[in-house]
């Protein structure tokens, strides 16, 4: 099988080639097959073949259109649906792990940066004890989740988030979610903070998130060499 970030590489490049138009239409079947069943390596392959398709429609100077239809996200399912993904795969599932890591270390960061940090300054003094309460890891889980499903969400509505009709609506839905999102964090932040669970070192904290992101990475390649 191809590399995957080779495969990746070769598709960016490949795609500057689109006109505005079609580069437009492919960044939403390129998000829309994203947040599909399919896994990385597949999606990629299927992105090559369309970019191919794209570039050759082209070259004749046809429309997208005649190629591959006006209904883009009809011509995404069919895809899907004749790749017949599995429904569980072990590259899937450490793709999203990956993501629930770098999302708590993420908002780790900026918990030092806001919370921790100032103490030091305000202190004049180093602090290296860490204190885990219940609200940051409540907090934590609640906002990944809550990114992984606006990708998804997005991904899915790719195609009628352009459309003036549709485009209100969903970006409604978005909005009011970021809006729940961010009054859920403070409530469950205001009732949870003041129960610590454990304290640690932070650079023992570091080592662990920086550590288990390489070890998922690295999996995940191998994951992807054996298919």
């Amino acid at each position: 099988m191809s590399d995957l970030k080779e495969l990746i590489k070769k598709n960016i490049e490949l795609s500057k080639k689109l006109t505005p138009k079609n580069h437009e239409i492919y960044t939403d079947i390129a998000f829309y097959l994203m947040t599909s069943s399919l896994d990385e390596l597949e999606t990629e392959e299927i992105l090559q073949e369309i970019i191919g398709m794209f570039l050759e429609a082209q070259q004749r100077g046809e429309d997208i259109e005649k190629v591959i239809g006006e209904d883009y996200q009809s011509f995404c399912d069919s895809i899907i649906e004749s790749v017949q993904p599995k429904k569980f795969t072990w590259q899937k599932a450490f793709r999203y792990l990956e993501i629930v890591i770098l999302g708590f270390g993420c908002l780790w960061l900026i918990d030092l940066t806001s919370d921790y940090f100032p103490q030091m300054i305000i202190n004049g003094r180093l602090i290296l004890d860490y204190q885990v309460n219940l609200g940051f890891l409540l907090v934590a889980a609640i906002n990944t989740l809550a990114a992984v499903l606006i990708v998804d969400y997005i991904g899915k509505k790719s195609f009628k988030l352009r459309k003036d009709k549709d485009s209100i609506k969903n970006k409604l839905i978005l909005v009011v979610a970021f809006i729940g999102i961010v009054a859920l964090d403070v409530f469950v932040w205001q009732n949870t903070e003041s129960y610590v669970l454990f304290s640690l070192k932070v650079y023992y904290i570091a080592a662990v998130i920086i550590g288990l992101y390489l070890l998922v990475k690295i999996i995940k390649k191998n994951i992807v060499k054996l298919q």
